[in-house]
């Protein structure tokens, strides 16, 4: 993803060429690299320090003094210096002034929260996601710490968030193609020196923003690692293996991508390691961006496994040094090997690797028909569920149960169908029938967040602390704004006043009213 922007030509080598087209002294151009270094490394207060001793308003330094900004996240500063005539028609400055301008526009009236203690500062496009702040800024102390473990990489502090409120939002803040973004449903973006997500309250159901954060963390330390010089493979393979490495194991982690490689390969359908292009979130579907990501995935954790964890960092030493077009070199300096005979290793290695035999099924018990129904097909499920979604939106939580209920019983593995009986039975002063319905976390198919909140109800008023805290961290990893989740579990019925009982704790009672807030905004949507 942090690749996409290269398609705004602003390569490590062009502010070199910028600076030459327009005249400047060697000694002046010596200096202007190792402010673009500094900048690139994230060393920003090392770029502050050395404008400042650089007595000089030539081009060059304006235009470093407008990347400065935009990495700062100022690009209010940026677009007024490179509105400045005097920039003519260079290409560089043409780019990186339309890139200020739209972020200008993006982030105006943006709330800026900043966490001194961890090092981080989080600017909101909407000021109602300010009880994220406190989650977002515990995975970011975790994920940077994990970071520094396994990579050697000391991130600087501040460590800048944008969390912005729709694609459209996304693109004008990072540059990134808004049809490339919709395309590949990217959702978070490592540019300029900051990480740039959509808020959890964009999408219908959350997303796993935590991990996302984490691998758009790792970007930007590869990028301070490597004079942001490392190849797109490594770049992706390395930010997909540090995703859950700040965090201990958790079920339903995706470990399928020498699975998906391997099928890939198989089938014909691989993008290859080295074909990937300017960055994965231009890939033209969703399926080629899903087996890319596997790929280096797959490739990383293979290179890793053959050669240790001191190889990566003497590889990113390299690179720092060499730059992605030295790929090769700085591989057989390190491994003996170039990426070419890397890729064919790594295919044999797949090849003769076999799957685990998978788990076998679970038989499906027959579902018996209720009384005077006719269920037993897919479009009769179908039409079950919409109804019982439109019986307890208006309110009629027995209705919207008897609707679902034989659903649920045929489809016992689907957390979704699972959490609808469920709260609707609990709002029909149905407790133990609920409980019956949710079911357990190793029956169920796949992660949910409503799920989880409920789930952590459940634990808690059985007394189970451990297991309703755990609940609570599964449920606020995908979908944090969920009032199931954002409420320990408690749920309004539409159209009834929400309960008293709030959370005990500040920071989970300020989640738990943002979340009431998100669900009458779409409780008011549907009307």
């Amino acid at each position: 993803m942090k690749r996409a922007l290269r398609i705004l030509a602003l390569l490590a080598a062009a502010s070199t060429l910028f600076f030459s087209r327009h005249g400047a002294a060697q000694g002046e151009a010596t200096s202007l690299r190792a402010i673009e270094d500094a900048i690139t490394e994230l060393d920003l207060e090392r770029a502050r320090n050395l404008l400042e001793n650089l007595h000089t308003t030539s081009l060059g330094s304006s235009y470093e003094r407008a990347r400065l900004a935009v990495y700062s996240g100022d690009c209010e500063t940026a677009r007024i210096i490179l509105d400045a005539p005097n920039f003519g028609e260079s290409q560089e400055a043409k780019a990186l002034s339309e890139l200020a301008r739209t972020c200008t526009g993006a982030t105006a009236g943006g709330l800026i929260v900043e966490d001194h203690a961890r090092g981080l500062w989080v600017r909101l496009q909407d000021e109602a996601d300010r009880p994220l702040v406190p989650y977002l800024s515990n995975v970011a102390d975790a994920a940077r710490a994990a970071i520094a473990r396994d990579l050697g990489v000391q991130l600087p502090r501040p460590l800048r968030i944008d969390l912005v409120r729709d694609l459209f939002s996304l693109s004008a803040v990072t540059g990134l193609p808004l049809n490339a973004a919709e395309t590949t449903g990217t959702v978070a973006v490592a540019r300029w020196g900051r990480v740039t997500m959509l808020s959890p309250r964009a999408t219908p159901l959350g997303y796993p923003w935590q991990d996302t954060l984490a691998h758009e963390i790792t970007h930007l330390a590869l990028s301070r690692a490597t004079r942001d010089r490392a190849p797109l493979w490594l770049q992706e393979g390395i930010a997909k293996r540090e995703e859950t490495r700040w965090r201990p194991p958790r079920s339903f982690d995706d470990t399928s991508a020498d699975h998906v490689a391997r099928t890939a390969l198989k089938s014909g359908r691989s993008i290859g390691i080295d074909k990937l292009g300017p960055s994965i979130a231009l890939l033209p579907t969703p399926e080629a961006a899903s087996i890319a990501f596997a790929e280096v995935t797959s490739f990383m954790q293979f290179w890793i496994n053959e050669n240790g964890a001191p190889a990566l960092a003497l590889l990113l030493n390299d690179l720092k040094g060499l730059g992605d077009e030295a790929a090769d070199p700085a591989l057989r300096s390190v491994t003996g090997y170039d990426l070419s005979a890397w890729i064919q290793r790594w295919k044999r290695h797949l090849v003769a690797s076999e799957d685990p035999k998978p788990r076998e099924a679970r038989p499906t018990p027959r579902q018996p028909k209720a009384k005077g129904a006719q269920f037993g097909d897919e479009a009769d499920a179908t039409r079950r569920l919409r109804l019982s979604d439109l019986l307890f939106g208006r309110g009629h939580a027995p209705a919207a149960a008897r609707e679902i209920e034989p659903v649920a019983d045929a489809i016992h593995d689907e957390p979704s169908v699972c959490w609808r009986a469920a709260r609707a039975l609990v709002l029909s002063g149905r407790a133990e029938d609920a409980k019956r319905r949710l079911g357990k976390l190793e029956d169920m198919k796949g992660p949910y967040g409503p799920w989880f909140g409920l789930s952590e109800r459940f634990a808690r008023e059985a007394g189970d602390t451990e297991a309703a805290n755990r609940s609570f961290a599964l449920g606020q990893a995908l979908d944090p704004l969920a009032e199931e989740v954002g409420c320990e579990g408690r749920v309004t019925l539409p159209g009834t006043p929400p309960g008293n009982e709030l959370p005990a704790d500040p920071v989970r009672r300020a989640l738990c009213a943002a979340s009431r807030d998100v669900a009458a905004q779409k409780a008011k949507a549907r009307e």
